[in-house]
């Protein structure tokens, strides 16, 4: 049976889940589509030819599109009616803000919330597209979901689930036990809740989580030194100009993996951040029919929750109102005064395509500063 991905945003990330995404099976089309027409025009054929050669017969075609027009998002939506839509969309790429660290010092993790409006207002455009074009396809959202899936759940405008974040030391937790036991991976089970605060900081900064593994159906947490195995992260120091190549890759595999499970109804289970709109990350199965969170029996879906929400106090989120308004922290908002220029304590939605504005222009500026890369 034929099926449709759409790619919004072929930046950096987006062209790594282009490249792996034309090497499945069960995907017959895809269609990227992103406002920067010479970039992510080459990278599309790039991938189809790459693809061709390797013997993967599909249909893979551009299209310019740009999500503030939402009109003519939900018109490129519904002419495609997609199965599956993957979003990588930012006003600033993650790749050009790795130079906030050096403009901010110690601590700049603990202010990620200040970046939420640049995440935000594109994907919030798309799924008012998606809304607009009565489709109903499922949203895979890679752009900060552990925050901005709840803050779009609260204003009917959800995706499904995220992609990588606390999935990405999942895997690499699995990989060093793979090795240090010498098991094969698909035997290792780990059940890993907890913010995105976790993979930026590790554990030992106080973040609260919750975590266990078995080989088989053995409980083997008491023979590691958890700490150790979450925070020491095999690929956490990479310099700037690396992430293309060493991380960027295996973001991509974990967002792929989610599309793949959704478009081969294979009732995977993985962990992801925001799935059905909950705050910070979780173990999950993924299938045609959507996303289930699945909690071992030590905890409850409260405690699950309560354990992100505290999370999310790390990276200077004080907490998610219920219409979507993000309350910074003390520490967020001193930082965000400072470097950005900006006097506020809450992020309302309604606000946040503003705010947003002021922060692409801080952020130019700061790259300008101190960028290792040329943007994409």
């Amino acid at each position: 049976m034929s099926k449709c991905v759409m790619i919004f945003g072929l930046g950096d990330l987006g062209g790594w889940v282009l490249e792996f995404l034309s090497r499945c099976q069960g995907v017959s089309t895809i269609i990227t589509c992103d406002i920067k027409e010479d970039w992510a025009a080459m990278k599309t054929e790039c991938a189809a030819i790459g693809a061709g050669q390797q013997g993967y017969d599909k249909t893979i075609k551009f299209e310019k599109c740009d999500v503030n027009d939402i009109d003519g998002t939900a018109e490129l939506l519904k002419r495609y009616n997609p199965d599956v839509i993957y979003s990588a969309l930012t006003l600033l790429g993650w790749l050009e803000l790795r130079v906030i660290p050096q403009a901010i010092g110690p601590g700049y993790h603990r202010a990620t919330v200040c970046l939420t409006p640049l995440q935000v207002v594109l994907v919030s455009n798309l799924m008012k597209a998606r809304q607009k074009a009565g489709i109903t396809a499922p949203v895979v959202n890679n752009s900060f979901p552990d925050v901005v899936n709840p803050v779009l759940w609260r204003n009917g405008l959800g995706p499904l689930v995220g992609a990588g974040n606390l999935d990405l030391t999942v895997s690499e937790v699995r990989r060093k036990i793979s090795v240090a036991e010498s098991v094969p991976i698909r035997e290792i089970t780990v059940y890993f809740i907890a913010d995105h605060a976790v993979v930026s900081q590790g554990t030992r900064t106080g973040v609260p989580f919750f975590f266990k593994v078995l080989t088989g159906d053995k409980n083997i947490t008491s023979k590691f030194d958890v700490n150790s195995l979450i925070s020491d992260s095999l690929l956490m120091a990479t310099p700037p100009d690396w992430t293309t190549w060493l991380n960027e890759p295996y973001v991509a595999a974990s967002a792929v993996r989610n599309i793949m499970a959704i478009i081969n109804d294979t009732n995977q289970f993985a962990h992801a951040p925001g799935p059905n709109g909950l705050p910070g990350g979780y173990p999950i199965r993924i299938n045609a029919s959507g996303v289930e969170v699945v909690l071992p029996e030590e905890i409850t879906m409260e405690e699950a929750i309560k354990i992100n929400l505290d999370g999310l106090k790390y990276e200077g989120v004080e907490e998610i109102k219920d219409d979507g308004t993000v309350v910074l922290t003390s520490e967020a908002y001193n930082i965000q005064r400072e470097l950005y220029g900006l006097d506020l304590r809450e992020y309302r939605f309604a606000d946040m395509d503003d705010i947003a504005k002021e922060l692409v222009a801080v952020g130019k500026r700061l790259i300008a500063k101190y960028s290792v890369r040329p943007e994409l």
